[in-house]
């Protein structure tokens, strides 16, 4: 097993820290649980939660990117995935017992967040789990390229070029998470977790992420 996901070993993704703290989570509970994914990515993070004996409903903002998971995926009954947008309303039916986002939530504006996130809070059942990643004011890339909106800047070059990011400080987040109880909020060296298909090790150095794992009240 690689240590992180690389162009190298395409077969042998490895999942992102959060979805394996989430199945350690899970596998502890009897009953099968519902996930909302919010983006797919490549799916990496997927078959460890599938292997947690979870069903996932994978909600992808955007089409190719969910087309082309429904035929990676495609036979697989405990996963579905829609594409639809990440700050609702949400194409899918019914509640969650947790949510996992490891990207989709780094990008665009800090608004754009807080909209998605209140959608997501609308979905997910009292005492569901929350893990995902936010965009750190300490990435070297903050305050780097075009201002898009206040704490939010998109790269100037690289494989994310024009892309939004925003960025938040520990206040910035707990704000954002306002309806959540926090059970742990730390920044990480992204380095190792960014997915090698959307960076490659040079433009993943420096990036630093919140990582975050929160229960909805």
């Amino acid at each position: 097993m690689t240590e992180i996901d690389t162009p190298a070993a395409p077969q042998e993704p490895v999942a992102h820290p959060l979805a394996r703290y989430l199945a350690e989570s899970l596998a502890k509970r009897e009953r099968p649980t519902r996930i909302l994914l919010l983006g797919i990515g490549s799916g990496r993070s997927v078959p460890v939660l599938l292997n947690a004996g979870a069903h996932v409903e994978a909600l992808e903002e955007h089409a190719q990117r969910a087309r082309e998971a429904r035929h990676r995926f495609a036979g697989d009954p405990r996963l579905r995935v829609t594409d639809g947008p990440y700050g609702g309303p949400y194409p899918i039916d019914g509640t969650f017992d947790a949510a996992l986002s490891t990207h989709a939530l780094l990008h665009g504006s800090p608004a754009a967040v807080a909209a998605s996130i209140a959608a997501l809070r609308e979905r997910l059942a009292v005492g569901a789990l929350l893990f995902t990643t936010l965009g750190s004011k300490s990435d070297r890339r903050f305050g780097a390229g075009t201002r898009i909106a206040t704490d939010s800047f998109a790269p100037s070059d690289g494989a994310e070029a024009g892309v939004p990011h925003a960025y938040f400080d520990e206040d910035g987040v707990r704000a954002l998470l306002r309806g959540f109880s926090l059970s742990a909020l730390a920044e990480n060296d992204a380095s190792r977790s960014a997915g090698r298909w959307a960076h490659s090790e040079d433009e993943a150095a420096g990036t630093v992420h919140w990582f975050v794992r929160a229960l909805r009240t």
